[in-house]
């Protein structure tokens, strides 16, 4: 779990305890509801893909960049794309500036997990030349506000930037990389869209998309992301168990709310 730096009243605690123990949460949804979601695209004139999501007052911008570098020599003819994530402290006052915590490197790792084993981003496709030049996708994560369930919400919104992403193709020309004018696009980068779906539990009560008050009282949360018809990550916190029948049951839960989320937010109209 998070390393936060506020302590909760055993009476606010147990106020959020009783109200989920009757199905409700302190911000009026049910146990399984999510809060409302926003979408923009291309917020950042500088970048080569951009997004702006929230998910009620949580609010994340995530950008994309790329540099040319040399593939790894396990991968010769594959890119890389890699991600990061920053806690801004105008987000929160529980966040510091500095280096990146473990908060930040957890956001990113699982945003990361997530879309890497769905085979999201189209790694051969961002090779030049094997051997010799490759693209390096950044996907920068910056949360703006912050009020539960960065996960979900950075999850998206790398995605839709990743989709927005507009990007100067090159081609291999005596020892170098020539600039042809045309540009790779999102429909070409991307080929799947998990969707990362986290869950809270507090005592033996499980709920989906966590606020601020929350998590900042769970006793554990996991993370499940999937794509149309398969599991690719499941990421837990915190000292809280989840039985195998918790678990198949989340997972179906996440199926469901996936195949709702990709409807709802119809994320391909974003591509360029």
């Amino acid at each position: 779990m998070m390393n936060i730096k506020r302590v909760i009243s055993t009476i606010e605690k147990n106020y959020i305890f009783s109200n989920l123990k009757k199905g409700e949460r302190i911000d009026g949804r049910d146990l399984w509801q999510y809060r409302d979601w926003s979408v923009k695209s291309n917020v950042i004139a500088s970048a080569e893909g951009s997004a702006e999501v929230s998910l009620g007052k949580t609010k994340v911008i995530t950008g994309v960049k790329y540099d040319v570098g040399t593939p790894f020599p396990d991968l010769p003819n594959e890119g890389v794309c890699t991600f990061m994530a920053e806690l801004l402290p105008l987000a929160s006052p529980l966040f510091e500036r500095g280096p990146p915590n473990e908060q930040s490197i957890e956001l990113a790792r699982v945003v990361d997990r997530g879309i890497r084993h769905a085979d999201c981003v189209q790694t051969k496709k961002l090779c030049i030349k094997e051997k010799k030049a490759v693209y390096i996708i950044f996907v920068d994560i910056y949360v703006i506000n912050y009020s539960g369930n960065l996960i979900d919400v950075g999850g998206i919104s790398s995605l839709t930037a990743l989709i927005s992403s507009k990007i100067p193709e090159g081609k291999w020309e005596n020892d170098e990389v020539v600039w042809t004018g045309k540009y790779l696009t999102g429909d070409t980068l991307v080929n799947e869209l998990p969707i990362v779906s986290t869950y809270g539990k507090i005592g033996d009560i499980i709920f989906s998309d966590p606020s601020l008050p929350e998590e900042l009282v769970c006793d554990g949360r996991i993370s499940i992301s999937v794509t149309e018809d398969k599991i690719t990550s499941i990421q837990k916190s915190g000292y809280a168990t989840f039985s195998i029948e918790e678990v198949e049951m989340l997972s179906k839960k996440s199926m469901e709310f996936g195949k709702k989320t990709r409807k709802d937010l119809n994320l391909w109209q974003y591509k360029v």
